[in-house]
């Protein structure tokens, strides 16, 4: 078997030459489509192109555009040569930006021109070979797309490179995920294993990379008439109208989207009875929006993922179970180890080994722990980055890997997952260690909140809530926890994730919590 990604989408162009592949609008909110065997003929352009530029297989080739539909060409033809696409997460400050970029080990830089004219002005970029696939200017080549070729999926070793995804940590030196050819292939079959498709799926999602797996599928994408670098933030008029006409019946996207268009359904009465699929990751998923979710797609499967870029996914969940059991544990339940996934809880504040992973001497059930999880869709290392591989990477015999999460949780007697919060984001207060997920969830639930977090300051746990829930309220609700003495402030806008616009920027609230607090 040819491991490369681009083999399964060959495929499907031999097999659906005529189905619609990719379907994106563009900026004045016009659609756009295109067949997969026009997909695939640009695809061939491209390879010809990338060879003429001096491209070799194993070559990196960093990616700056937008997304569109020749950000897909480019990269589905770097895949099929054996090249490596490097991706940058938008949402990363411009300082992490620089150091990925510089770290990243790219002989070239490929992409819009609008991205790439002022390359002058990022130095890790002048060592490079820069070309635009859309205009030239002084510095930048314009790739030469005016040759046909035939697409072709090059045969690779085991483990070769295949995308290398820079994400928005916010300590550190930037950690490159190593997505190879096989951990690529291994995550399309998990996905496909939990979340099957039929033949006459279209599928809208505000997740790019899945995008590759639905090409592997044979799937017609569409792109959602939103800006995917803020995807909380759109028409919902727009985006429910584009849902209805396009015939959609899967959709993805994070909790910040899906609770935007359930806001709008609800002021709206309206329904989207042909989506018969509905998953929501990225970020934990409250009850109040399971239930929203349930409501708006009543005839639909509607499930949660956990996952992350190294790991996806990790764990599944029936929103229905999440309505019905979520509000009766500590912290949020994210569900049952997905296919081919296998979690385990390791004890806190204890050192690893190799003998003792072998061993399984995990936390029973109930105890918090660590979560790891292995599977062979788990990224096995991090791109000329030893050290984080080293502390994020443990061994297994068969040959995989235990990749440590960095999040805090619990199995329960049914062997489902329930998170607490991250390692290092716990606080100590009265001599005793309290997790922020528990307290979190527990405040959110009252009437008028936002968001509140729960976040350690100078020291000590801080209290920050965005709502308008009464002091009285929410005094009530930590001293039934303990908690009556810590101090509290409110702050009129929460930061959020810069990638889902979904989960609480807890470096960036403890910034702004040392710069200036107003007490409740």
């Amino acid at each position: 078997m040819n491991k490369n990604l681009l083999s399964p989408i060959l495929l499907a162009g031999q097999e659906h030459p005529d189905r619609i592949a990719l379907t994106l609008p563009d900026e004045s909110g016009q659609e756009h489509s295109w067949t997969y065997q026009s997909l695939i003929q640009d695809i061939g352009c491209y390879q010809h192109a990338l060879q003429q530029a001096g491209g070799h297989a194993g070559d990196r080739v960093l990616i700056l555009s937008r997304v569109r539909y020749e950000l897909y060409v480019l990269t589905l033809a770097l895949l099929g040569l054996g090249m490596v696409a490097v991706l940058l997460d938008r949402g990363m400050s411009r300082s992490r930006i620089l150091s990925a970029i510089s770290s990243s080990g790219a002989r070239f830089a490929m992409g819009e021109l609008s991205l790439l004219r002022s390359w002058w002005l990022v130095p890790p970029l002048w060592r490079m070979r820069r070309l635009a696939f859309d205009g030239q200017s002084r510095g930048v080549r314009r790739l030469d797309l005016s040759q046909q070729a035939a697409a072709r999926a090059q045969p690779l070793p085991h483990q070769a490179h295949g995308l290398i995804t820079f994400t928005s940590g916010s300590t550190g030196r930037p950690k490159g995920a190593d997505r190879t050819h096989t951990s690529l292939l291994a995550q399309h079959h998990a996905m496909r294993q939990h979340w099957q498709d039929q033949d006459d799926d279209v599928d809208c999602t505000c997740f790019p990379v899945m995008v590759l797996h639905n090409l592997c599928c044979g799937l017609p994408t569409v792109l959602p008439a939103i800006d995917l670098a803020h995807p909380a933030e759109f028409d919902a008029a727009r985006l429910f109208e584009q849902l209805q006409r396009s015939g959609v019946t899967r959709l993805s996207g994070a909790p910040g989207f899906m609770n935007r268009l359930c806001h709008y359904a609800q002021q709206a009465n309206g329904r989207l009875p042909k989506i018969r699929q509905v998953a929501v990751g990225g970020s934990s998923v409250s009850t109040h929006l399971a239930k929203s979710l349930l409501q708006l797609f009543s005839h639909a499967e509607v499930i949660a993922v956990y996952g992350s870029t190294e790991a996806e996914p990790i764990a599944t969940l029936p929103c229905r179970e999440l309505v019905e059991e979520g509000d009766f544990g500590e912290g949020y339940l994210v569900g049952r180890a997905a296919d081919l996934a296998e979690i385990a809880i390791w004890p806190l504040n204890q050192d690893y080994t190799v003998d003792e992973i072998a061993s399984q001497q995990y936390c029973p059930s109930g105890q918090i722990g660590e979560v790891l999880v292995s599977g062979a869709h788990v990224l096995q290392r991090y791109v000329d980055n030893p050290q984080a591989t080293q502390e994020s990477k443990l061994p297994r015999a068969d040959g995989s890997v235990w990749h440590r999460t960095g999040d805090a949780g619990y199995l329960d007697d049914m062997n489902r997952l329930w998170l607490v919060g991250r390692l290092r984001d716990s606080v100590e207060h009265a001599g005793q260690v309290f997790w922020p997920y528990p307290i979190e969830k527990r405040i959110d639930s009252l009437p008028g909140m936002e968001r509140c977090a729960l976040i350690k300051h100078q020291d000590r746990p801080l209290l920050v809530l965005q709502g308008s829930t009464p002091d009285q309220q929410v005094h009530e609700q930590l001293s039934s926890m303990s908690l009556e003495t810590i101090a509290i402030t409110r702050i009129d806008t929460m930061p959020l994730d810069g990638r889902h616009q979904s989960k609480i920027d807890r470096p960036a609230l403890r910034q702004m919590s040392l710069n200036a607090r107003r007490p409740a």
